[in-house]
């Protein structure tokens, strides 16, 4: 599924979050978008965790399994290094 965000400068773009590769918090109100395929990141005026809740939303419901393991593999790796 498409999710729609609307860029810093108000245009309206339709993301695959499958595509996202990373969100960068840019101040206190902005987030840095990557998406796989651009040659440049798209900034949003959401926080990264706004952003992150609008493409889990967007995900297919058969990635939630997976998505689950590998923040469980995430949050291990940061617990034996921290």
């Amino acid at each position: 599924m498409l999710v729609k965000l609307i860029d810093h400068k108000g245009k309206a773009r339709f993301i695959n979050p499958m595509y996202v590769k990373s969100l960068e918090p840019k101040g206190e109100t902005q987030t840095a978008v990557e998406v796989s395929g651009w040659s440049m990141k798209m900034k949003v005026d959401m926080t990264p965790d706004t952003v992150a809740e609008l493409l889990n939303l967007g995900m297919p419901m058969g990635m939630e399994p997976i998505i689950a393991d590998l923040q469980q593999q995430q949050d291990a790796a940061a617990a034996s290094a921290g």
